[in-house]
């Protein structure tokens, strides 16, 4: 169980203000613990080379200030475009949106191009669904010939199905915090 402090920081706020306003350094001794509140100990901020009465005051702030620029990491570049309200996005150009099924079979599909003929079998988690659906969109076709279970022989990637997937990869290039 903690202890309730004697000090509050609000007690500690009006003490430093009254010690800026009138100069002055005031020093409160509570529970064996001093506390001293100076009223200029605070780092100057925006000083101007007027500002300084001294050169070895100058030459403080100067040694502080490249102490701290150096231990600043430093502002990384942001990018526009992850900065796009959400609001101002328009849709992506496939509606509706692919499932991932459907997606791994068009990004298989697209690394070989358009009309070039795969087998069947090397699509994984393909199946006569997902077929289903990507002929219903026009993206793939299947050839007539299939085997002893109704798969078909081959299948490939329609020239509609590489053009929307061109335009799917530069809506997610525009839009790269999709």
């Amino acid at each position: 169980m903690t202890k309730r402090t004697t000090i509050k920081q609000a007690d500690l706020n009006r003490l430093a203000v009254v010690a800026k306003r009138n100069n002055i350094t005031i020093e409160v001794e509570a529970e064996g613990y001093t506390i001293r509140l100076h009223p200029n100990s605070a780092a100057p901020v925006d000083l101007k080379p007027e500002d300084f009465t001294s050169l070895a005051e100058w030459q403080a702030w100067r040694d502080r200030e490249r102490r701290l620029k150096a231990s600043r990491a430093p502002e990384p570049e942001r990018d526009p475009a992850w900065d796009i309200p959400w609001g101002d996005i328009p849709p992506e150009p496939i509606q509706p949106p692919l499932n991932w099924r459907e997606r791994k079979a068009m990004e298989y599909l697209m690394a070989h191009g358009a009309e070039v003929r795969v087998d069947w079998y090397a699509l994984k988690d393909y199946g006569h669904h997902t077929q289903k659906k990507l002929e219903e969109r026009s993206f793939v076709q299947a050839s007539s010939e299939t085997d002893r279970h109704g798969h078909p022989e081959q299948i490939w990637l329609t020239k509609a199905g590489a053009k929307a997937m061109r335009d799917q990869r530069a809506h997610r290039d525009k839009y790269p915090c999709l």
